[in-house]
């Protein structure tokens, strides 16, 4: 059984902004940053914040329009819930996502627990009514009337800065990377800060890292660094969108297999490549169902390739889906228990 050494409590609360209690297993887990060799050669290591920060408002919604703006990027979605009074940024001073939930088939008849999706506020008004970022209409994928917890964002500065105590810190050529869902933009760590390398003026210390985000850290530095990420536990499979390439978040703080991924029941395609960091090289992997196999030695199954907790992988589809039928639902892993 994989249970979480981590686990600190198990916390109980009356949320602020509605009447829901809720139990939560707190805890914290430390990611280590591997360091360089010396003699200048950078070391990159792939990271990932898997718990998540405390619920500030859990209740029932009911999903509304969907807006197709031009761009992507901008598509909205309104939802509503009734008999709440928010102030009008409640929800936007501090970014927060609103992790929406359901059941991922009629009666649960696979057995897996409903699973829960973040997307991020963008705003909300004095009376319930909140607007999510989202790239495909919720109404697709989840019942009109279903359940929200609200939770804060987690964000470069978050997460990057939470070094533990006497850890090394972060050098002038260090580097940190995030996917924007096309290409690595690069970060920078300069006077107390963490900026867009490429725009070096621009600090990006608010940037969401969604809970189902990597992140590549490239180190120049010799000394042990470590990072130490207080949150709750997930206890529910978690579901991400992949539409094309992304560098998908192992999601829980455990290790588990790349089978347990779940990545192969996401409308998996023959040319769909998984990509798994080693330290110094990316290992391809192909589904052939039933198996998982190496990409570059057909022959061999790899199924239970070990992925650490608090990494991610890189995903690769060989043709592009539409959001909706992108979804990837990591169900718990193997033994997965919290005390």
């Amino acid at each position: 059984m994989k249970r979480l050494s981590l686990i600190l409590t198990t916390a109980m609360a009356l949320s602020t902004y509605g009447q829901v209690v809720y139990t939560a297993p707190l805890g914290y887990t430390k990611v280590t940053i591997e360091p360089s060799a010396g003699g200048g050669e950078a070391k990159l290591t792939s990271i990932a914040a898997t718990l998540l920060q405390d619920v500030d408002f859990s209740g029932e919604v009911t999903i509304g329009s969907f807006n197709d703006n031009a761009e992507p990027a901008a598509d909205t979605q309104t939802l509503s819930v009734s008999g709440v009074t928010w102030t009008a940024s409640q929800w936007t001073t501090e970014q927060h996502l609103a992790y929406i939930s359901v059941a991922d088939d009629e009666g649960n008849a696979d057995g897996i627990a409903p699973a829960e999706e973040a997307f991020l506020i963008s705003a909300n008004s004095t009376a319930g009514e909140l607007t999510l970022v989202t790239t495909f209409d919720l109404s697709s994928k989840f019942p009109a009337s279903t359940t929200i917890k609200i939770r804060k964002a987690n964000t470069v500065s978050s997460v990057l800065n939470s070094l533990t105590t006497g850890s090394a810190t972060f050098q002038l050529a260090d580097r940190a990377f995030v996917w924007d869902g096309g290409e690595w933009q690069s970060l920078r760590y300069l006077s107390g800060t963490w900026r867009d390398a490429d725009s070096i003026t621009t600090i990006v210390d608010d940037m969401v890292i969604f809970p189902d985000e990597g992140i590549f850290v490239q180190r120049t530095g010799t000394g042990d660094m470590s990072l130490t990420l207080f949150g709750e536990v997930p206890v529910a499979p978690q579901i991400a969108t992949i539409e094309a390439s992304g560098f998908l978040s192992s999601r829980y703080p455990v290790a588990t297999t790349l089978s347990q991924l779940g990545l192969q029941y996401s409308n998996w395609q023959a040319g769909d490549r998984v990509y798994i960091w080693n330290g110094s090289t990316w290992l391809a992997n192909r589904y052939l169902a039933p198996n998982w196999r190496n990409a570059d030695a057909i022959t061999e199954i790899t199924n239970d390739t070990q992925i650490s907790g608090n990494t991610a992988v890189f995903v690769s589809r060989a043709t592009a889906l539409s959001s909706e039928n992108g979804s990837v639902t990591t169900p718990l892993p193997e033994g997965y228990t919290v005390d």
